[in-house]
C-alpha cells in the first residue's frame, strides 16, 4: 500500500502533516490539505461543503480547476443538492469515514460510473466526471463536512490501490475537516424542507413522471436520472439498447423536452417547488 510502504511518499506526507498542523485554524489549511492529498493522489476537482443539519449545504472552500465549474455551485446551493448523494448521506447520518459517491447511492440504482457519471456538484449531464469521491467528517455540533475530490470523464475512476491509499490517510483528513470548521453553527443558512429529506428524494425519484409516464417509462427515467447510459439501463432492464433509446425519445417528447439535462433540471424543478405538506409528486 502506497502509504505505508513507499519511503518517498511516507516522508513526503510526514512533511504535509507537518504543514497541516501549522495551518490549523488558518483560512490556508483547505488549500494546504488538499495539496497534501494531491502529492498522493492525483484528481482535477476539489471542494468542500458544509451540511449542517436540517438546512441548506454550506460552500466552505473552492478547489474547481476553471472557472466554468464554479459557475455550478450557485444553482447547487439554491436546489441541486436534494438530488445530491453525498447530501443524502449526511442527512442520514452516515458515519463519518471515505467513500465514493455510487456507494452511497441507492443500491437499487448503482450506476456506471465511466463514461456516465452525474455529480449534481459539477455537471447535470454524464459524461464530465468518471468519479467523485468524498471524506465525511463531522463536528461536535453535528455538522457534516465532506472534502470531495473528483476525476474528469476520460480519466479512470479512483483504483482500489488508490481508494485504499487515501483510506490510510482518512483519519487525519477527518480530524483536519472537522478541527477547522468545529464552529460552524446551524444557523445563518435558509431553512430547507423539513420532511425526511433522503426519504423525500428517493421516493421523488421512484415516482417522478407517474401522471404521464407508463410504468416502464417511469423506470427508465428514473435510471436515466441516476446517471445511467442507453447501454446501462438496457442491461437493468433486460432490454435491448435499441429499445431503450425509444423509450428514452417517448419519455422526452411527454415531457416535453429534448435532452438529459432537461430531464434532469425538471426532476431538480419538482423536488425544490413541491410542497413538503403535499408530499413528492411527479411533474404535473
Amino acid at each position: 500500500m502506497t502509504v505505508p510502504t513507499a519511503r518517498g511518499p511516507l516522508q513526503d506526507w510526514n512533511r504535509n502533516v507537518a504543514r497541516i498542523v501549522a495551518c490549523a485554524d488558518t483560512p490556508q489549511l483547505p488549500a494546504v490539505l488538499v495539496s497534501a492529498v494531491r502529492d498522493l493522489v492525483a484528481f482535477e476537482h476539489s471542494v468542500v461543503f458544509g451540511y449542517p443539519p436540517g438546512r441548506r449545504p454550506l460552500f466552505l472552500f473552492d478547489g474547481f480547476s476553471t472557472a466554468q465549474k464554479k459557475s455550478v455551485i450557485a444553482p447547487y446551493l439554491q436546489k441541486n443538492y436534494l438530488a445530491d448523494p453525498f447530501f443524502a448521506a449526511c442527512a442520514r447520518m452516515v458515519e463519518p469515514g471515505l467513500y465514493r459517491m455510487e456507494d452511497l447511492a441507492p443500491a437499487d440504482a448503482e450506476s456506471e460510473t465511466h463514461p456516465g457519471y452525474v455529480s449534481p456538484c459539477v455537471s447535470d449531464s454524464p459524461g464530465y466526471l468518471s468519479e467523485e469521491i468524498g471524506f465525511f467528517a463531522r463536528t461536535g455540533r453535528g455538522v457534516y463536512i465532506v472534502l470531495s475530490l473528483m476525476r474528469p470523464g476520460d480519466a479512470p475512476p479512483f483504483s482500489d490501490q488508490e481508494f485504499a491509499t487515501l483510506q490510510e490517510i482518512e483519519p487525519v483528513v477527518q480530524s483536519a475537516l472537522a478541527r477547522q470548521w468545529q464552529a460552524l453553527g446551524t444557523t445563518g443558512s435558509p431553512p430547507q424542507p423539513a420532511l425526511g429529506l433522503s426519504d423525500y428524494v428517493e421516493h421523488s425519484f421512484q415516482t417522478f413522471g407517474r401522471q404521464i409516464l407508463t410504468e416502464r417509462e417511469q423506470e427508465v427515467a428514473h435510471l436515466i436520472l441516476r446517471g445511467h447510459s442507453s447501454a446501462s439501463l438496457a442491461a437493468q432492464l433486460g432490454i435491448s439498447p435499441a429499445t431503450a433509446k425509444i423509450h428514452r425519445k417517448n419519455i422526452y417528447a411527454k415531457l416535453n423536452i429534448s435532452s438529459q439535462s432537461e430531464l434532469f433540471a425538471l426532476f431538480i424543478d419538482v423536488l425544490s417547488t413541491a410542497p413538503a405538506a403535499a408530499g413528492p409528486r411527479g411533474p404535473a
